[in-house]
Protein backbone atom coordinates (compact mmCIF):
# COMPACT_ATOMS: atom_id res chain seq x y z
CA UNK A 1 0.00 0.00 0.00
CA UNK A 2 1.04 3.68 -0.27
CA UNK A 3 1.75 4.09 3.45
CA UNK A 4 3.92 1.00 3.37
CA UNK A 5 5.98 2.00 0.30
CA UNK A 6 6.97 5.54 1.27
CA UNK A 7 8.31 4.44 4.68
CA UNK A 8 11.49 3.17 3.00
CA UNK A 9 12.50 6.78 2.22
CA UNK A 10 11.89 8.06 5.74
CA UNK A 11 14.30 7.63 8.65
CA UNK A 12 12.02 6.62 11.54
CA UNK A 13 14.98 5.98 13.86
CA UNK A 14 15.70 9.71 13.75
CA UNK A 15 12.11 10.44 14.72
CA UNK A 16 12.41 8.28 17.79
CA UNK A 17 15.46 10.24 18.90
CA UNK A 18 14.24 13.69 17.95
CA UNK A 19 10.56 14.19 17.10
CA UNK A 20 11.21 17.73 15.84
CA UNK A 21 13.34 16.66 12.89
CA UNK A 22 12.69 14.51 9.84
CA UNK A 23 15.40 13.13 7.59
CA UNK A 24 14.96 12.13 3.93
CA UNK A 25 17.34 9.31 3.02
CA UNK A 26 17.55 10.48 -0.60
CA UNK A 27 18.81 14.01 -0.02
CA UNK A 28 19.43 14.00 3.75
CA UNK A 29 17.34 17.13 4.19
CA UNK A 30 15.45 17.87 7.38
CA UNK A 31 11.94 19.21 7.14
CA UNK A 32 8.76 19.64 9.20
CA UNK A 33 5.53 21.57 9.04
CA UNK A 34 4.39 24.21 11.50
CA UNK A 35 2.65 21.70 13.76
CA UNK A 36 5.67 19.45 13.91
CA UNK A 37 3.99 16.68 11.90
CA UNK A 38 5.85 15.21 8.93
CA UNK A 39 2.83 15.01 6.61
CA UNK A 40 4.60 17.07 3.92
CA UNK A 41 6.94 14.19 3.04
CA UNK A 42 4.88 13.25 -0.06
CA UNK A 43 5.08 16.80 -1.34
CA UNK A 44 8.83 16.84 -0.75
CA UNK A 45 9.22 13.50 -2.55
CA UNK A 46 7.15 14.69 -5.52
CA UNK A 47 8.96 17.99 -5.90
CA UNK A 48 12.55 17.03 -5.15
CA UNK A 49 12.62 13.39 -6.29
CA UNK A 50 10.07 12.95 -9.17
CA UNK A 51 11.70 9.79 -10.54
CA UNK A 52 11.42 7.92 -7.24
CA UNK A 53 7.95 9.33 -6.70
CA UNK A 54 6.74 7.94 -10.06
CA UNK A 55 8.27 4.53 -9.37
CA UNK A 56 6.38 4.28 -6.09
CA UNK A 57 2.99 5.58 -7.13
CA UNK A 58 2.84 4.30 -10.71
CA UNK A 59 3.26 0.72 -9.51
CA UNK A 60 0.61 1.36 -6.87
CA UNK A 61 -1.76 2.71 -9.50
CA UNK A 62 -1.17 -0.37 -11.68
CA UNK A 63 -2.21 -2.58 -8.77
CA UNK A 64 -5.46 -0.74 -8.28
CA UNK A 65 -6.41 -0.50 -11.94
CA UNK A 66 -5.60 -4.11 -12.78
CA UNK A 67 -8.41 -5.59 -14.86
CA UNK A 68 -9.53 -9.04 -13.73
CA UNK A 69 -12.17 -11.38 -15.18
CA UNK A 70 -12.80 -9.01 -18.09
CA UNK A 71 -14.98 -6.59 -16.06
CA UNK A 72 -13.33 -3.35 -14.96
CA UNK A 73 -14.50 -1.35 -11.99
CA UNK A 74 -15.11 1.67 -14.18
CA UNK A 75 -12.82 4.13 -12.35
CA UNK A 76 -10.58 6.45 -14.29
CA UNK A 77 -6.94 7.17 -13.44
CA UNK A 78 -6.65 9.09 -10.17
CA UNK A 79 -4.09 11.26 -8.46
CA UNK A 80 -3.00 9.20 -5.46
CA UNK A 81 -1.59 12.28 -3.74
CA UNK A 82 -5.19 13.39 -3.34
CA UNK A 83 -6.01 12.00 0.10
CA UNK A 84 -9.76 11.79 -0.45
CA UNK A 85 -9.50 9.87 -3.71
CA UNK A 86 -6.85 7.60 -2.25
CA UNK A 87 -9.15 6.72 0.67
CA UNK A 88 -12.01 5.99 -1.70
CA UNK A 89 -9.75 3.79 -3.78
CA UNK A 90 -8.70 1.76 -0.73
CA UNK A 91 -12.31 1.31 0.37
CA UNK A 92 -13.24 0.26 -3.15
CA UNK A 93 -10.45 -2.31 -3.21
CA UNK A 94 -11.54 -3.71 0.18
CA UNK A 95 -15.10 -4.09 -1.06
CA UNK A 96 -14.21 -5.59 -4.43
CA UNK A 97 -11.36 -7.91 -3.45
CA UNK A 98 -12.14 -8.93 0.14
CA UNK A 99 -15.90 -8.67 0.56
CA UNK A 100 -16.99 -9.74 -2.93
CA UNK A 101 -14.22 -11.89 -4.41
CA UNK A 102 -13.12 -13.52 -1.14
CA UNK A 103 -16.73 -13.76 0.07
CA UNK A 104 -15.89 -12.31 3.50
CA UNK A 105 -18.65 -10.88 5.74
CA UNK A 106 -19.51 -7.20 5.56
CA UNK A 107 -18.84 -6.63 9.25
CA UNK A 108 -15.16 -7.42 8.63
CA UNK A 109 -14.49 -3.69 8.16
CA UNK A 110 -15.77 -2.93 11.68
CA UNK A 111 -13.59 -5.47 13.49
CA UNK A 112 -10.75 -3.89 15.53
CA UNK A 113 -8.13 -6.30 14.20
CA UNK A 114 -8.93 -5.39 10.59
CA UNK A 115 -8.81 -1.68 11.34
CA UNK A 116 -5.46 -2.10 13.08
CA UNK A 117 -4.18 -3.98 10.04
CA UNK A 118 -5.32 -1.21 7.71
CA UNK A 119 -3.65 1.38 9.92
CA UNK A 120 -0.39 -0.52 9.52
CA UNK A 121 -0.85 -0.49 5.72
CA UNK A 122 -1.94 3.12 5.47
CA UNK A 123 -1.49 5.53 8.34
CA UNK A 124 -4.23 7.78 7.02
CA UNK A 125 -6.82 5.06 6.50
CA UNK A 126 -10.25 6.15 7.70
CA UNK A 127 -12.52 3.27 8.80
CA UNK A 128 -15.65 2.57 6.79
CA UNK A 129 -18.93 1.23 8.21
CA UNK A 130 -20.87 -1.85 7.18
CA UNK A 131 -23.86 0.35 6.44
CA UNK A 132 -21.90 2.38 3.90
CA UNK A 133 -20.64 -0.75 2.19
CA UNK A 134 -24.14 -2.22 1.96
CA UNK A 135 -26.08 0.84 0.87
CA UNK A 136 -23.53 2.88 -1.05
CA UNK A 137 -20.39 1.15 -2.30
CA UNK A 138 -21.71 -2.30 -3.29
CA UNK A 139 -24.73 -0.86 -5.20
CA UNK A 140 -22.40 1.51 -7.07
CA UNK A 141 -20.11 -1.40 -8.00
CA UNK A 142 -23.12 -3.41 -9.12
CA UNK A 143 -24.27 -0.55 -11.31
CA UNK A 144 -20.86 -0.31 -12.97
CA UNK A 145 -20.68 -4.07 -13.62
CA UNK A 146 -24.23 -4.17 -15.03
CA UNK A 147 -23.31 -1.36 -17.40
CA UNK A 148 -20.28 -3.31 -18.59
CA UNK A 149 -22.39 -6.43 -19.11
CA UNK A 150 -24.95 -4.43 -21.10
CA UNK A 151 -22.18 -3.11 -23.34
CA UNK A 152 -20.77 -6.60 -23.86
CA UNK A 153 -24.13 -8.15 -24.67
CA UNK A 154 -24.89 -5.43 -27.21
CA UNK A 155 -21.92 -6.60 -29.28
CA UNK A 156 -22.97 -10.28 -29.62
CA UNK A 157 -25.64 -11.92 -31.77
CA UNK A 158 -26.27 -15.18 -29.90
CA UNK A 159 -26.19 -16.18 -26.24
CA UNK A 160 -26.93 -19.33 -24.27
CA UNK A 161 -28.53 -19.25 -20.83
CA UNK A 162 -28.37 -21.52 -17.81
CA UNK A 163 -31.20 -21.26 -15.29
CA UNK A 164 -31.35 -22.95 -11.91
CA UNK A 165 -33.13 -22.62 -8.56
CA UNK A 166 -31.51 -23.06 -5.13
CA UNK A 167 -32.65 -22.95 -1.53
CA UNK A 168 -30.39 -21.75 1.28
CA UNK A 169 -30.20 -23.14 4.81
CA UNK A 170 -33.19 -21.02 5.80
CA UNK A 171 -35.21 -22.57 2.95
CA UNK A 172 -35.36 -19.31 1.00
CA UNK A 173 -35.50 -19.90 -2.75
CA UNK A 174 -33.39 -18.08 -5.34
CA UNK A 175 -33.21 -18.25 -9.11
CA UNK A 176 -29.94 -17.63 -10.93
CA UNK A 177 -29.55 -16.83 -14.62
CA UNK A 178 -26.14 -16.98 -16.30
CA UNK A 179 -25.30 -15.92 -19.84
CA UNK A 180 -22.63 -17.57 -22.02
CA UNK A 181 -21.25 -16.36 -25.35
CA UNK A 182 -18.11 -15.94 -27.44
CA UNK A 183 -16.95 -12.34 -27.70
CA UNK A 184 -15.39 -10.54 -30.66
CA UNK A 185 -11.92 -11.74 -29.62
CA UNK A 186 -13.10 -15.38 -29.75
CA UNK A 187 -12.89 -15.67 -25.96
CA UNK A 188 -15.42 -17.57 -23.86
CA UNK A 189 -17.46 -15.31 -21.61
CA UNK A 190 -19.82 -16.26 -18.79
CA UNK A 191 -21.74 -13.67 -16.77
CA UNK A 192 -24.21 -13.99 -13.94
CA UNK A 193 -26.79 -11.54 -15.25
CA UNK A 194 -29.19 -11.85 -12.30
CA UNK A 195 -29.74 -13.64 -9.00
CA UNK A 196 -33.28 -13.14 -7.73
CA UNK A 197 -35.27 -14.06 -4.66
CA UNK A 198 -38.05 -16.47 -5.71
CA UNK A 199 -40.87 -15.90 -3.23
CA UNK A 200 -43.67 -17.32 -5.38
CA UNK A 201 -44.39 -20.97 -6.16
CA UNK A 202 -41.88 -22.79 -8.39
CA UNK A 203 -44.33 -23.07 -11.28
CA UNK A 204 -43.37 -22.95 -14.92
CA UNK A 205 -45.32 -19.71 -15.40
CA UNK A 206 -43.47 -17.91 -12.59
CA UNK A 207 -40.07 -19.17 -13.75
CA UNK A 208 -40.72 -18.11 -17.33
CA UNK A 209 -42.06 -14.73 -16.29
CA UNK A 210 -38.96 -13.94 -14.21
CA UNK A 211 -36.71 -15.07 -17.06
CA UNK A 212 -38.56 -12.87 -19.55
CA UNK A 213 -38.21 -9.84 -17.29
CA UNK A 214 -34.45 -10.32 -16.96
CA UNK A 215 -33.95 -10.84 -20.70
CA UNK A 216 -36.05 -7.80 -21.55
CA UNK A 217 -33.99 -5.72 -19.18
CA UNK A 218 -30.79 -6.74 -20.99
CA UNK A 219 -32.48 -6.66 -24.41
CA UNK A 220 -31.28 -10.16 -25.37
CA UNK A 221 -34.54 -12.09 -25.63
CA UNK A 222 -34.20 -12.44 -29.41
CA UNK A 223 -30.55 -13.46 -29.09
CA UNK A 224 -31.14 -16.57 -26.97
CA UNK A 225 -29.96 -19.70 -28.76
CA UNK A 226 -30.39 -22.37 -26.06
CA UNK A 227 -31.43 -22.56 -22.41
CA UNK A 228 -29.86 -25.23 -20.19
CA UNK A 229 -31.82 -26.37 -17.12
CA UNK A 230 -32.13 -29.40 -14.88
CA UNK A 231 -34.85 -32.03 -15.32
CA UNK A 232 -37.42 -30.61 -12.89
CA UNK A 233 -40.93 -30.68 -14.37
CA UNK A 234 -41.41 -26.92 -13.90
CA UNK A 235 -38.19 -26.16 -15.81
CA UNK A 236 -39.16 -28.48 -18.66
CA UNK A 237 -42.57 -26.89 -19.04
CA UNK A 238 -41.29 -23.32 -18.64
CA UNK A 239 -39.01 -23.44 -21.70
CA UNK A 240 -40.64 -26.22 -23.68
CA UNK A 241 -41.91 -23.88 -26.38
CA UNK A 242 -39.16 -21.32 -26.08
CA UNK A 243 -39.47 -18.08 -24.15
CA UNK A 244 -43.17 -17.48 -24.84
CA UNK A 245 -46.17 -19.74 -24.44
CA UNK A 246 -48.20 -20.61 -27.52
CA UNK A 247 -51.75 -21.53 -26.59
CA UNK A 248 -52.25 -23.69 -29.67
CA UNK A 249 -49.05 -25.65 -29.08
CA UNK A 250 -49.96 -26.21 -25.44
CA UNK A 251 -53.39 -27.47 -26.43
CA UNK A 252 -51.89 -29.97 -28.89
CA UNK A 253 -49.38 -31.08 -26.28
CA UNK A 254 -52.11 -31.65 -23.70
CA UNK A 255 -53.96 -33.90 -26.14
CA UNK A 256 -50.82 -35.97 -26.65
CA UNK A 257 -50.34 -36.24 -22.91
CA UNK A 258 -53.88 -37.60 -22.48
CA UNK A 259 -53.18 -40.24 -25.12
CA UNK A 260 -50.03 -41.36 -23.28
CA UNK A 261 -51.42 -41.38 -19.75
CA UNK A 262 -52.17 -45.11 -19.78
CA UNK A 263 -48.64 -45.99 -20.92
CA UNK A 264 -46.44 -43.61 -18.94
CA UNK A 265 -45.79 -43.73 -15.19
CA UNK A 266 -43.85 -41.08 -13.32
CA UNK A 267 -41.83 -42.31 -10.37
CA UNK A 268 -40.31 -39.90 -7.91
CA UNK A 269 -41.60 -37.00 -9.97
CA UNK A 270 -39.11 -34.29 -9.01
CA UNK A 271 -35.93 -36.32 -8.62
CA UNK A 272 -36.38 -38.95 -11.31
CA UNK A 273 -38.44 -37.08 -13.84
CA UNK A 274 -38.15 -38.22 -17.45
CA UNK A 275 -37.93 -35.40 -20.03
CA UNK A 276 -39.85 -37.44 -22.60
CA UNK A 277 -42.91 -37.42 -20.34
CA UNK A 278 -43.53 -33.77 -21.14
CA UNK A 279 -41.82 -33.41 -24.50
CA UNK A 280 -44.15 -35.34 -26.78
CA UNK A 281 -44.98 -33.06 -29.66
CA UNK A 282 -47.10 -34.06 -32.62
CA UNK A 283 -44.88 -32.87 -35.44
CA UNK A 284 -47.32 -34.04 -38.08
CA UNK A 285 -49.94 -31.62 -36.85
CA UNK A 286 -50.75 -28.73 -39.12
CA UNK A 287 -50.15 -26.34 -36.25
CA UNK A 288 -46.43 -26.96 -36.59
CA UNK A 289 -46.19 -26.86 -40.36
CA UNK A 290 -46.08 -23.11 -40.35
CA UNK A 291 -43.20 -22.95 -37.90
CA UNK A 292 -39.87 -21.96 -39.43
CA UNK A 293 -37.87 -23.59 -36.67
CA UNK A 294 -39.36 -26.34 -34.54
CA UNK A 295 -36.17 -27.26 -32.67
CA UNK A 296 -36.57 -26.91 -28.90
CA UNK A 297 -34.74 -24.10 -27.20
CA UNK A 298 -34.27 -26.00 -23.92
CA UNK A 299 -31.46 -28.47 -23.28
CA UNK A 300 -31.22 -30.81 -20.31
CA UNK A 301 -28.25 -30.37 -17.98
CA UNK A 302 -25.85 -33.20 -18.78
CA UNK A 303 -24.34 -33.34 -15.27
CA UNK A 304 -27.77 -33.53 -13.62
CA UNK A 305 -28.97 -36.24 -16.01
CA UNK A 306 -25.81 -38.27 -15.42
CA UNK A 307 -26.41 -37.92 -11.68
CA UNK A 308 -29.95 -39.32 -12.10
CA UNK A 309 -28.54 -42.30 -13.99
CA UNK A 310 -26.18 -43.13 -11.14
CA UNK A 311 -28.90 -42.73 -8.52
CA UNK A 312 -31.06 -45.11 -10.56
CA UNK A 313 -28.33 -47.72 -10.43
CA UNK A 314 -27.54 -47.37 -6.73
CA UNK A 315 -31.21 -47.38 -5.72
CA UNK A 316 -32.25 -50.42 -7.73
CA UNK A 317 -29.54 -52.79 -6.40
CA UNK A 318 -30.59 -53.88 -2.84
CA UNK A 319 -27.25 -55.21 -1.54
CA UNK A 320 -25.44 -52.04 -2.65
CA UNK A 321 -28.03 -49.92 -0.85
CA UNK A 322 -27.36 -51.86 2.37
CA UNK A 323 -23.59 -51.39 2.16
CA UNK A 324 -24.08 -47.70 1.33
CA UNK A 325 -26.32 -47.32 4.37
CA UNK A 326 -23.54 -48.71 6.59
CA UNK A 327 -21.11 -46.21 5.08
CA UNK A 328 -23.53 -43.36 5.73
CA UNK A 329 -23.97 -44.36 9.39
CA UNK A 330 -20.20 -44.57 9.88
CA UNK A 331 -19.67 -41.25 8.12
CA UNK A 332 -22.23 -39.54 10.34
CA UNK A 333 -20.69 -40.98 13.54
CA UNK A 334 -17.16 -40.00 12.48
CA UNK A 335 -18.23 -36.35 12.35
CA UNK A 336 -19.81 -36.50 15.81
CA UNK A 337 -17.36 -38.66 17.80
CA UNK A 338 -14.07 -37.25 19.09
CA UNK A 339 -12.77 -40.79 19.74
CA UNK A 340 -13.20 -41.77 16.08
CA UNK A 341 -11.67 -38.46 15.02
CA UNK A 342 -8.58 -39.18 17.16
CA UNK A 343 -8.15 -42.65 15.63
CA UNK A 344 -8.49 -41.26 12.09
CA UNK A 345 -5.89 -38.61 12.89
CA UNK A 346 -3.45 -41.26 14.17
CA UNK A 347 -3.68 -43.32 10.97
CA UNK A 348 -3.73 -40.14 8.83
CA UNK A 349 -7.09 -40.94 7.24
CA UNK A 350 -10.44 -39.20 6.99
CA UNK A 351 -14.03 -40.12 6.14
CA UNK A 352 -15.73 -37.86 3.60
CA UNK A 353 -19.03 -36.22 4.43
CA UNK A 354 -22.29 -36.96 2.64
CA UNK A 355 -24.04 -34.31 0.58
CA UNK A 356 -27.53 -35.22 -0.54
CA UNK A 357 -27.39 -32.91 -3.57
CA UNK A 358 -24.24 -34.47 -5.06
CA UNK A 359 -24.03 -38.14 -6.00
CA UNK A 360 -20.23 -38.10 -6.03
CA UNK A 361 -20.27 -37.39 -2.28
CA UNK A 362 -21.49 -40.98 -1.92
CA UNK A 363 -18.68 -42.10 -4.18
CA UNK A 364 -16.09 -40.18 -2.14
CA UNK A 365 -17.58 -41.58 1.09
CA UNK A 366 -17.20 -45.18 -0.12
CA UNK A 367 -13.71 -44.48 -1.47
CA UNK A 368 -12.55 -42.92 1.80
CA UNK A 369 -13.86 -45.86 3.87
CA UNK A 370 -12.26 -48.33 1.48
CA UNK A 371 -8.88 -46.61 1.86
CA UNK A 372 -8.86 -47.15 5.64
CA UNK A 373 -8.48 -50.93 5.46
CA UNK A 374 -10.42 -53.66 7.22
CA UNK A 375 -8.32 -53.95 10.41
CA UNK A 376 -8.33 -50.19 11.14
CA UNK A 377 -11.99 -49.98 10.18
CA UNK A 378 -12.90 -52.71 12.66
CA UNK A 379 -11.22 -50.77 15.47
CA UNK A 380 -13.07 -47.60 14.46
CA UNK A 381 -16.45 -49.33 14.28
CA UNK A 382 -16.03 -50.64 17.84
CA UNK A 383 -16.01 -47.03 19.10
CA UNK A 384 -19.55 -46.43 17.80
CA UNK A 385 -22.52 -46.54 20.19
CA UNK A 386 -24.35 -48.82 17.77
CA UNK A 387 -21.58 -50.53 15.79
CA UNK A 388 -22.11 -51.62 12.19
CA UNK A 389 -20.34 -54.65 10.82
CA UNK A 390 -18.46 -54.60 7.52
CA UNK A 391 -18.13 -58.11 6.12
CA UNK A 392 -15.50 -59.28 3.64
CA UNK A 393 -18.14 -59.25 0.91
CA UNK A 394 -18.95 -55.64 1.83
CA UNK A 395 -15.37 -54.65 1.05
CA UNK A 396 -15.51 -56.49 -2.26
CA UNK A 397 -18.74 -54.66 -3.14
CA UNK A 398 -17.19 -51.31 -2.21
CA UNK A 399 -14.17 -52.00 -4.40
CA UNK A 400 -16.34 -52.94 -7.36
CA UNK A 401 -18.67 -49.95 -6.93
CA UNK A 402 -15.74 -47.53 -6.75
CA UNK A 403 -14.19 -49.05 -9.89
CA UNK A 404 -17.51 -48.84 -11.74
CA UNK A 405 -18.24 -45.23 -10.78
CA UNK A 406 -14.74 -43.80 -11.17
CA UNK A 407 -15.20 -42.65 -14.81
CA UNK A 408 -18.57 -41.11 -13.91
CA UNK A 409 -16.91 -39.10 -11.15
CA UNK A 410 -14.15 -37.88 -13.47
CA UNK A 411 -16.70 -36.81 -16.08
CA UNK A 412 -18.78 -34.96 -13.47
CA UNK A 413 -15.72 -33.01 -12.32
CA UNK A 414 -14.77 -32.21 -15.92
CA UNK A 415 -18.25 -30.84 -16.61
CA UNK A 416 -17.93 -28.36 -13.74
CA UNK A 417 -15.26 -26.39 -15.56
CA UNK A 418 -15.93 -22.69 -16.11
CA UNK A 419 -13.16 -21.96 -18.58
CA UNK A 420 -13.65 -24.58 -21.32
CA UNK A 421 -16.49 -25.67 -23.57
CA UNK A 422 -18.28 -28.69 -22.08
CA UNK A 423 -21.05 -29.36 -24.61
CA UNK A 424 -18.55 -31.19 -26.82
CA UNK A 425 -17.79 -33.60 -23.95
CA UNK A 426 -21.31 -35.07 -23.83
CA UNK A 427 -21.11 -37.60 -26.69
CA UNK A 428 -17.54 -38.83 -25.95
CA UNK A 429 -18.48 -39.11 -22.26
CA UNK A 430 -21.53 -41.28 -23.02
CA UNK A 431 -19.47 -43.47 -25.37
CA UNK A 432 -16.76 -43.83 -22.74
CA UNK A 433 -19.29 -44.78 -20.03
CA UNK A 434 -20.90 -47.41 -22.25
CA UNK A 435 -17.62 -49.03 -23.24
CA UNK A 436 -16.40 -48.88 -19.65
CA UNK A 437 -19.51 -50.72 -18.43
CA UNK A 438 -19.11 -53.39 -21.11
CA UNK A 439 -15.46 -53.99 -20.24
CA UNK A 440 -15.72 -53.98 -16.46
CA UNK A 441 -18.71 -56.28 -16.33
CA UNK A 442 -16.47 -59.26 -17.08
CA UNK A 443 -14.34 -58.56 -13.97
CA UNK A 444 -17.16 -58.27 -11.40
CA UNK A 445 -18.32 -60.78 -8.81
CA UNK A 446 -21.24 -59.01 -7.12
CA UNK A 447 -22.09 -55.77 -8.94
CA UNK A 448 -23.13 -57.00 -12.39
CA UNK A 449 -26.67 -55.84 -11.65
CA UNK A 450 -25.39 -52.32 -10.98
CA UNK A 451 -23.78 -52.32 -14.42
CA UNK A 452 -27.05 -53.49 -15.98
CA UNK A 453 -29.05 -50.79 -14.21
CA UNK A 454 -26.60 -48.07 -15.23
CA UNK A 455 -26.70 -49.26 -18.82
CA UNK A 456 -30.51 -49.27 -18.86
CA UNK A 457 -30.68 -45.81 -17.30
CA UNK A 458 -28.18 -44.35 -19.79
CA UNK A 459 -30.10 -45.84 -22.71
CA UNK A 460 -33.30 -44.32 -21.35
CA UNK A 461 -32.15 -40.87 -20.24
CA UNK A 462 -29.80 -40.31 -23.20
CA UNK A 463 -31.93 -42.10 -25.79
CA UNK A 464 -31.45 -39.38 -28.41
CA UNK A 465 -27.66 -39.82 -28.39
CA UNK A 466 -27.85 -43.63 -28.17
CA UNK A 467 -30.19 -43.84 -31.15
CA UNK A 468 -27.95 -41.64 -33.31
CA UNK A 469 -24.98 -43.82 -32.41
CA UNK A 470 -26.95 -46.89 -33.45
CA UNK A 471 -28.09 -45.19 -36.70
CA UNK A 472 -31.72 -45.23 -35.56
CA UNK A 473 -34.18 -42.44 -36.31
CA UNK A 474 -34.45 -39.98 -33.43
CA UNK A 475 -37.87 -38.72 -32.38
CA UNK A 476 -38.50 -35.13 -31.33
CA UNK A 477 -39.67 -36.11 -27.84
CA UNK A 478 -36.56 -38.11 -26.95
CA UNK A 479 -34.15 -36.63 -24.37
CA UNK A 480 -30.84 -35.36 -25.75
CA UNK A 481 -32.19 -35.56 -29.29
CA UNK A 482 -30.60 -32.28 -30.35
CA UNK A 483 -27.93 -32.79 -33.07
CA UNK A 484 -25.96 -29.99 -31.40
CA UNK A 485 -24.13 -32.52 -29.20
CA UNK A 486 -22.68 -34.40 -32.18
CA UNK A 487 -21.85 -31.26 -34.15
CA UNK A 488 -20.03 -29.68 -31.20
CA UNK A 489 -18.01 -32.86 -30.61
CA UNK A 490 -16.82 -33.19 -34.20
CA UNK A 491 -16.00 -29.48 -34.49
CA UNK A 492 -13.96 -29.60 -31.26
CA UNK A 493 -10.28 -30.24 -32.21
CA UNK A 494 -9.85 -32.23 -28.99
CA UNK A 495 -12.34 -34.90 -30.11
CA UNK A 496 -13.16 -34.78 -33.84
CA UNK A 497 -13.98 -38.43 -34.71
CA UNK A 498 -11.45 -39.99 -32.31
CA UNK A 499 -14.16 -41.17 -29.90
CA UNK A 500 -15.59 -43.50 -32.59
CA UNK A 501 -12.72 -45.90 -32.00
CA UNK A 502 -14.15 -46.90 -28.61
CA UNK A 503 -17.37 -48.10 -30.24
CA UNK A 504 -15.58 -50.70 -32.39
CA UNK A 505 -18.21 -50.33 -35.12
CA UNK A 506 -18.00 -52.12 -38.45
CA UNK A 507 -16.37 -49.99 -41.13
CA UNK A 508 -19.64 -49.44 -43.02
CA UNK A 509 -21.52 -48.36 -39.90
CA UNK A 510 -18.71 -46.06 -38.82
CA UNK A 511 -18.63 -44.37 -42.23
CA UNK A 512 -22.42 -43.98 -42.21
CA UNK A 513 -22.29 -42.38 -38.75
CA UNK A 514 -19.56 -39.99 -39.86
CA UNK A 515 -21.53 -39.04 -42.96
CA UNK A 516 -24.68 -38.44 -40.91
CA UNK A 517 -22.84 -36.11 -38.53
CA UNK A 518 -21.22 -34.20 -41.38
CA UNK A 519 -24.64 -33.82 -42.99
CA UNK A 520 -26.02 -32.43 -39.71
CA UNK A 521 -23.31 -29.76 -39.77
CA UNK A 522 -23.96 -28.90 -43.42
CA UNK A 523 -27.71 -28.61 -42.78
CA UNK A 524 -27.11 -26.36 -39.79
CA UNK A 525 -24.81 -24.09 -41.79
CA UNK A 526 -27.35 -23.89 -44.64
CA UNK A 527 -30.15 -23.09 -42.23
CA UNK A 528 -28.12 -20.48 -40.38
CA UNK A 529 -27.09 -18.71 -43.58
CA UNK A 530 -30.74 -18.15 -44.52
CA UNK A 531 -31.72 -16.61 -41.18
CA UNK A 532 -31.29 -12.87 -40.48
CA UNK A 533 -29.06 -11.82 -37.59
CA UNK A 534 -30.99 -10.96 -34.42
CA UNK A 535 -31.41 -7.28 -33.74
CA UNK A 536 -30.26 -5.81 -30.49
Amino acid sequence: MVGKNWKQYFDFSAIEKNRTNGLCKLCHRNYKDKSGVFSNFLKHLKRQHPLEYNQVFNSEHEYFTEDRNGIEDGHEAIDLTNIKEKENRIILSITKNLIIRCNLPLNLVEKPAFRDFMKECSLKYRPVSTKRLKHDIIPSLKSVVLTRIHEKLNTVDHVTLTVDIWSDRRCRSFIGITCHFIDQNINLQAYLIDFLRLKSLHTSENIQQMTDEVLERFNIKKKVFKIVTDNASSMIKAYKFGLSFDAENIEVDEKNQLMLENDLMIEDFEEHFEPDNLQMVNMSSSDFDEKEDSSPVRLSCFAHTLQLCIRDGLKNVPYISKVLEKCQILGKCSNQSSKIADVLEEINKHISKMNITRWNSEYMLMKSILSIGKSDLDSIVKLMDNPVTFLNNDFTILEEVVDILQPFNEISIKCQSDTIVTVSIVVPAIVHCITHLLEIRKKLSFCTKLVEQLHISIDKRFSGIIHRLNLVNVEIYEPFNDPLYFMATVLDPSFKFYWLRDLNLPINNENRLKQNIIQLIVDEISQDSTLPSPKA
